[in-house]
């Protein structure tokens, strides 16, 4: 099982259009248990490590941009980036710059 997974997302729809054509990510077995957070951390804030040994987590970050820790890595990210966090991994998170960072996050419980 990887660490984790990071993926940018260039290609978002951007026009009426375009939304009508628009890529789902479909998760098997996702929506028992699923809770969604949607989250604007200010300029400064921080989380502190942590893990979540009975959820696997996505983020996706829609404005700003902050810094992850996963499992030791630091990994900066920004609007359209999804990150992926199995249940167990260590991670924490901070805000980058500025601006606020705000994202998405879906959690399950691991399989």
């Amino acid at each position: 099982m990887p660490r984790y997974t990071y993926r940018r997302l260039s290609k978002l729809p951007a026009s009426t259009d375009q939304l009508r054509h628009h890529t789902v990510l479909n998760l098997p077995g996702m929506l028992a248990g699923l809770s969604f957070a949607h989250t604007i951390m200010e300029p400064g804030a921080a989380v502190p490590i942590s893990v979540e040994e009975d959820a696997g987590i996505l983020l996706f970050t829609l404005a700003g941009r902050g810094v992850m820790l996963l499992d030791g890595d630091r990994i900066e990210v920004g609007a359209n980036d999804l990150v992926h966090i199995p249940a167990g991994v260590p991670f924490g998170m901070q805000t980058l710059g500025r601006t606020n960072w705000v994202y998405v996050m879906l959690q399950a419980p691991a399989e």
